[in-house]
């Protein structure tokens, strides 16, 4: 295989991991943004139920914790997405380049780790709360995990893709600048 084929082929493949990036990052923008203004409604109607006709909804606050979970781990899975997490690399700043550069590989692999174990107790979590019900709807307590199940394993996907470029020495694009970053 020549390097101008092998080029092509890494090229379709970084074109495939950045669809699936954009992509997943719309609808992660989607899903916590429309769970944010259906919790905003649910409990503007609470309040005005409340306020007006002394009317109290009992499901209001199940739907609002559970759309509270859809926002905070997919707000989550976009930190990962934009690679916006919180870190102090003034340290790593003052390494030789070689140091440097297996620091990083050392931190994706502990993010691949940990955001791997997540998933993967959030399986776990998810099939044993399917066993139960919430008491006001009767949904399966199972839902309250879904948020965290797809976002965990969004997130790794993601971290995966980011190790493969990190590996191949391939930076990613990003649509803004990395503010966390000490240069």
């Amino acid at each position: 295989m020549s390097q101008t084929d092998r080029d092509g082929a890494r090229g379709t493949v970084d074109a495939v991991l950045r669809a699936y990036l954009d992509l997943s990052r719309k609808i992660v923008i989607a899903v916590s943004c429309g769970f944010f203004a259906f919790m905003v409604a649910i409990n503007g109607l609470e309040i005005v139920g409340r306020a007006f006709f002394s009317v109290s909804f009992s499901w209001v606050q199940e739907v609002s914790i559970l759309s509270a979970m859809w926002i905070y781990f997919f707000a989550y899975a976009l930190i990962a997405k934009n690679e916006e997490y919180i870190r102090v690399d003034f340290a790593a700043q003052l390494m030789p380049e070689p140091w440097r550069r297996a620091v990083d590989v050392f931190a994706r692999l502990v993010t691949l780790l940990f955001h791997g174990l997540v998933a993967w107790f959030a399986v776990e979590t998810y099939r044993f709360l399917g066993l139960f019900t919430t008491s006001v709807l009767s949904w399966s307590e199972s839902l309250f995990v879904l948020p965290l199940l797809i976002g965990a394993f969004d997130i790794v996907i993601t971290e995966l893709i980011y190790f493969y470029w990190q590996l191949t020495g391939r930076p990613p694009d990003h649509p803004h600048p990395l503010p966390a970053t000490v240069e």
